[in-house]
């Protein structure tokens, strides 16, 4: 007689290999608004994943060292007692170059333009024939020039750029130097100078230089359009404190 045994489903662990997270240096300049720097700047790196501790960095002679993990995206922020500086985003720490942060006076020249701006930039795209925020920033560019991070604060400052950004090509032609003018002195971001750059290129039907410009592509995806130098558009888009194109095509692109 043949006995049969129940069968018996046994547990059997499976594990998986996880890669250590690899510590990379990150590294820059500490450029004060005032040509002096405060007394006692502290940088950190907040991660963007949740309950991520805050990573606190060293300031020696003028520039900033950190070491953060290479698995997440980080915010850079250098912070000094009635100081402001805007945080740096850290794509991806393999690729990220070397990005300097501006400290400014925390109390502003221009509070009342500031509120102004940042409402501006608040707002949506100018519509078609709606050409008053433009005029608007023109008449502040003609009377205090550019505005600066260290003349509104850089949330403002960002509300500017995004008045020129959607503006006509012309105007975004007149603000473009003025732009690059203030980025020699990390008076701008310099992310949105480079989608300002890419920008003009394009309606100038000249290839961009960092890939933010997009079209429809095959398939309903969005494409970039020609990119100059295409082989080494990461290196360039690091310089400016971009991700890379493969990274931004994937988040954007479909």
């Amino acid at each position: 007689m043949m006995i049969r045994f129940p069968a018996v489903a046994l547990a059997i662990p499976i594990l998986f290999a996880t890669a250590p997270a690899l510590a990379v240096e990150l590294s820059g300049a500490i450029v004060s608004s005032t040509g002096t720097l405060p007394p006692a700047v502290k940088v950190v790196a907040q991660g963007e994943s949740f309950g991520q501790p805050a990573i606190a960095g060293k300031v020696e002679g003028g520039r900033y060292l950190i070491q953060v993990p290479d698995t997440d995206r980080y915010h850079i922020v250098a912070r000094a007692e009635g100081w402001e500086a805007a945080p740096r985003l850290i794509w991806d720490p393999k690729t990220a170059g070397a990005l300097d942060i501006l400290v400014y006076p925390a109390e502003l020249p221009e509070p009342a333009l500031a509120a102004e701006l940042i409402e501006m930039g608040s707002q949506e795209r100018v519509k078609p024939g709606d050409s008053a925020r433009e005029k608007r920033l023109g008449a502040i560019i003609d009377a205090k020039g550019w505005p600066s991070v260290s003349m509104v604060g850089y949330e403002a400052a960002a509300g500017a750029w995004t008045v020129a950004q959607h503006a006509s090509p012309a105007f975004l032609k007149r603000c473009l130097p003025l732009m690059q003018a203030a980025a020699a002195k990390q008076e701008i971001d310099p992310q949105h100078l480079a989608l300002s750059i890419d920008r003009a290129r394009v309606e100038a039907g000249k290839p961009q230089m960092y890939g933010s410009q997009l079209r429809d592509g095959k398939g309903g995806k969005l494409e970039p359009y020609p990119i100059e130098d295409a082989a080494h558009i990461d290196a360039r888009r690091a310089a400016m404190g971009m991700e890379p194109l493969a990274g931004y095509l994937a988040r954007v692109g479909h």
